[in-house]
């Protein structure tokens, strides 16, 4: 039933295409149809099921759905009233174009970062040291980074502050391996996941193959497009107390699912629905983001949050030295950042 299933929380990732496949009032029957039976047979939120179905149907018999010619058009407005009714973020349409649906069928699936730029190097994409003496790590999405994680943190091991960019990361696999090089050698409880038929508990790593970030401030720069697994990363470390995040609230989706089939087009082309299949707990706060986001620690746009983490962490280093003349290089250094 399943065709892609997340073992946490999956990116919210639309393919391009959409935007040129037309739709015929057909197809959008069919595909309330389906969208309604899946709800019933797998959504995690049983008493959400009801209204949902209720209001598609009177949307489909007013008439509110006819102008859309366009599947790009139509499922944005379907997928906002699915949000909107349900109050779940994570109920997003996916669409694959014919040829990679067929090349899909075919044989192995062709490598993500070649279909979602996000998850070049399994999100991994930028490693640097700034000015001061400041770690700066990109992550656009949780893709398989494990074995990335080691040298990463050897590079930037002698920093003395991380910035840790998660600015339009919409999720993808677990965080926890992440958030154990920024935590102490233990095994700490972060979240719990309560699916129908089972739980399944979240821990940081004991054993890690690589240098822990530990002593030195951590800075996370957030904005409306972190989403799902990458606010699970910032929600567990600022409930720890372990970092700053810096920028705008993120996108407020916690629920982990799958995405299931819906149609399939003439043309081979095929429409998924991302489903909910479970909630989230956390260990500390026994809540989690779900539609209010993670909220930043030192709010900015989105487009300055770089610039101010960047301050904070020269202010810090600043700070905790005696030297003054060290103390006046960073000042000086901080100036030309700002």
């Amino acid at each position: 039933m399943f065709h892609k299933l997340a073992l946490f929380l999956v990116a919210v990732v639309v393919l391009l295409g959409a935007e040129a496949q037309s739709i015929h009032k057909s197809d959008k029957e069919a595909i309330l149809k389906q969208t309604k039976a899946l709800l019933a047979q797998h959504y995690h939120f049983k008493d959400k099921v009801k209204p949902v179905s209720e209001f598609l149907d009177r949307q489909w018999r007013e008439g509110r759905y006819d102008s859309f010619t366009r599947v790009s058009t139509f499922t944005e407005v379907v997928s906002r009233d699915l949000k909107g009714v349900a109050n779940d973020q994570h109920l997003n349409f996916f669409y694959t174009p014919a040829h990679l649906a067929k090349a899909s069928a075919q044989g192995p699936n062709m490598p993500w970062g070649l279909l979602e730029p996000k998850f070049l190097n399994n999100g991994l994409t930028g490693l640097q040291v700034l000015p001061g003496d400041v770690g700066y790590m990109r992550l656009q999405a949780f893709g398989a980074i494990e074995d990335l994680l080691p040298a990463a943190f050897t590079f930037l091991g002698n920093t003395g502050a991380l910035i840790i960019d998660l600015r339009g990361n919409g999720g993808g696999m677990p965080s926890n391996f992440v958030s154990s090089y920024l935590l102490p050698e233990d095994s700490i409880h972060l979240v719990t996941i309560y699916w129908n038929d089972r739980t399944d508990k979240f821990y940081t790593q004991r054993t890690l193959k690589g240098p822990r970030y530990l002593d030195k401030p951590v800075y996370l720069l957030t904005d409306k497009g972190t989403f799902s697994s990458a606010e699970e990363f910032a929600y567990d470390l600022q409930q720890l107390k372990r970092v700053t995040i810096v920028g705008e609230a993120t996108g407020g989706g916690a629920n982990p699912g799958g995405t299931m089939p819906v149609y399939t087009f003439k043309d081979s082309s095929r429409l998924d629905l991302y489903v909910s299949l479970a909630h989230v707990e956390h260990a500390i706060s026994k809540g989690n983001w779900e539609g209010v986001g993670v909220q930043p620690d030192v709010a900015v746009k989105s487009e300055d949050a770089l610039q101010k983490a960047h301050a904070l962490a020269l202010d810090y280093l600043a700070g905790k030295e005696k030297d003054p003349l060290i103390q006046a290089q960073y000042r000086e250094i901080k100036k030309k950042v700002e």
